[in-house]
């Protein structure tokens, strides 16, 4: 099959998280069953161009909105046979971020991701791509399915194909005023509930849950939650439950060559499940890096992620002090809320050598804390997919996570289990399941015998690229 995706963001040009990660893996895993695929990013700014190889095809695409043609260079990257990437570059994409700064979204995103999804659409057509499915993802491409099915500014779509909306948060919605509708050009009838109308506001989302053909998200218990209440379907869940016949969960993989102990090139010393000497080495040298005491009878617990309300954190800063009367270490890496950053700093100065925060994005450290925790925290409130977890499976670090999600599908606690899970939102739920672990760390042959269980779990995107492969089918 020919493939379309439309994305706006991608590793290893540029991420911001679990999407730049999916669309990194998953387009190359199709193509090595085979299928030719056409990915098309935005060329932001912050992309070196020289680093990834781009080249400047010298073609451009042009769109028409209301009273502006917009017009983007067309620039191609061919990282392995049956794959390509098209970048299309325009001055709207050269900014400091990719999505808004400040903690506020740029104001025009419905035009720059407007040209990303009609820019796209043409960009394959010069491309001589006629697609058999085209895959849409999150809000900045809803507009994709749309455009197939409606046309856009008075013209019909330059391609015709079955069309895929994958969401991967549903907390992220495009939402505009509905003056945006006219910036775009979109048809005045579809301002309504039916349509894309939320609430006297444009809603880009609803662009691609209504005129998809099918619609996926990341993780079979959370195709489940968004149709299930207004916190988790974030005011969309009667629409999910009118489509709920075309929605499918499909766990996200995980990129094997970047992320295993055996390959890792970034990690003190590379191990296996049949050798994990090399553990305890990762874990002395993560100490020593991160200013902890080097313990190795101390079980060091691991957070990496955005410090906000979704992930838990505020449940993890309050169990501190509790954690800190056991044999217990935290490293902590990551940005995000202000009062949250504060809070997690006072905590490393209160417990010296038992609590290290690093508070920036660094993914050489990432992949040193994986390796060296024993126990990786992931308290989220909701969790569409989660990678994190997946990762420190592969490093024999056991997941602690609230069952939700796609922490609750990947993640099973017991004899045979591989991790440890808990179920109230609250910081004493939290800390009960700590408790297990610790009583399971202090028998280390168990322990270990769980730790090879965890390395065994294939979470590899071939798995979740056969999935996808009949629902582009049909």
């Amino acid at each position: 099959m020919k493939i379309l995706f439309v994305a706006s963001e991608a590793a290893p040009f540029v991420k911001t998280g679990g999407l730049g990660d999916v669309i990194g893996a998953l387009p190359r895993a199709l193509a090595a069953r085979g299928h030719d695929i056409l990915v098309v990013l935005p060329k932001y700014g912050q992309i070196d161009a020289q680093a990834h190889g781009l080249r400047d095809t010298g073609r451009r695409v042009e769109v028409q909105f209301p009273n502006l043609n917009a017009g983007a260079h067309v620039h191609v990257h061919v990282p392995a046979e049956r794959l390509r990437y098209i970048f299309l570059a325009n001055p709207w994409y050269d900014r400091k971020e990719l999505y808004g700064e400040g903690g506020k979204d740029y104001r025009d995103n419905h035009k720059r991701f407007a040209l990303l999804c009609a820019g796209s659409l043409e960009a394959a057509r010069q491309q001589n791509f006629q697609p058999d499915a085209i895959h849409a993802h999150d809000w900045q491409t809803a507009l994709v399915p749309l455009i197939v099915k409606r046309g856009w500014s008075g013209r019909p779509s330059p391609l015709r194909a079955r069309c895929l909306f994958t969401i991967h948060n549903m907390a992220y919605q495009g939402i505009f005023p509905r003056e945006a509708m006219a910036d775009l050009a979109l048809p005045g009838d579809l301002f309504n509930p039916d349509a894309l109308e939320f609430y006297g506001n444009l809603n880009l989302m609803k662009a691609g849950l209504v005129f998809a053909d099918k619609l996926t998200t990341v993780s079979p218990t959370y195709a489940k939650e968004i149709v299930a209440s207004p916190e988790t379907g974030a005011g969309l869940e009667g629409l999910l439950r009118h489509r709920a016949a075309d929605l499918t969960g499909i766990m996200n993989g995980v990129d094997y060559e970047r992320w295993s102990p055996e390959k890792d090139p970034i990690i003190e010393q590379r191990y296996s499940a049949s050798n994990l000497a090399g553990k305890s080495i990762c874990k002395a040298a993560l100490q020593r890096e991160l200013g902890l005491a080097v313990d190795s009878e101390a079980m060091v617990c691991a957070a990496i992620g955005r410090l906000v309300h979704q992930k838990g954190y505020d449940l993890l800063a309050q169990a501190v002090p509790e954690m800190m009367k056991r044999k217990v270490q935290l490293a902590l890496l990551g940005t995000g809320d202000a009062a949250l950053e504060t809070e997690f700093s006072a905590l490393a100065e209160a417990y010296p050598g038992r609590v290290s925060v690093q508070l920036r994005f660094d993914d050489k450290l990432a992949h040193r804390i994986e390796a060296g925790a024993d126990v990786f925290l992931m308290p989220s409130r909701f969790e569409p997919c989660g990678l994190n977890q997946l990762y420190s499976l592969k490093y024999g670090t056991l997941p602690l996570v609230h069952a939700v999600g796609g922490l609750n599908d990947s993640i099973k606690e017991g004899e045979v289990g591989w991790g440890f899970r808990f179920t109230d939102e609250t910081p004493e739920s939290f800390l009960e399941a700590l408790h297990r672990a610790l009583a399971l760390f202090a028998d280390g042959a168990r322990w270990q015998d769980a730790m090879r269980r965890a390395m065994a779990r294939d979470h590899s995107w071939d798995r979740a690229a056969g999935q996808y492969e009949s629902l582009y089918k049909g």
